[in-house]
């Protein structure tokens, strides 16, 4: 099942299908659930929202155990440190959108998302960093005007 050499995880892909499809059903019942749920004859606005995520959340636990009993196809996932810095780098973004300014975060997400690729080298992942921050800078704030600063408050005297 797990590869430590190359640090990949191998899992039937059935499962790895349920399990997300329970967690959004989950994920959408947590917020329908704040919503009145009325009654079959008056119906509030959160009754259809959390009826349907209830049968979401059963057909993903349905396909999952169908998927650890059946001999499905595998998957394999990359591993999880990697996976950690794909997830971090927007969550990097948005702490340091405000701060540092947009150019800078730009800069960083992108050297945190590029640390996924181990075999990458220094320079390339700088350049890449670099001349995407540029060009989504030249995008989203010079081109579409988005009321960003380019430099954040850190870079004010």
């Amino acid at each position: 099942m797990t590869d430590l050499a190359s640090g990949t995880i191998t899992i039937k892909k059935d499962v790895v299908a349920g399990v997300f499809i329970a967690a959004f059903a989950i994920g959408f019942s947590a917020i329908a659930w704040n919503y009145s749920f009325g009654n079959v004859s008056q119906m509030g606005p959160g009754f259809f929202p959390l009826i349907l995520s209830a049968v979401l959340g059963c057909l993903g636990l349905a396909v999952a155990v169908r998927g650890i009993f059946s001999s499905a196809e595998q998957m394999t996932f990359v591993a999880p440190i990697r996976l950690l810095f794909v997830l971090a780098s927007p969550l990097l973004f948005g702490v340091l959108v405000r701060p540092a300014g947009f150019l800078l975060a730009v800069t960083a997400t992108a050297l945190v998302g590029t640390l996924a690729a181990p075999r990458m080298r220094i320079l390339t992942r700088l350049i890449v960093s670099g001349v995407l921050a540029v060009l989504a800078t030249a995008v989203f704030i010079w081109g579409l005007g988005l009321p960003l600063a380019a430099f954040g408050r850190w870079f004010t005297l």
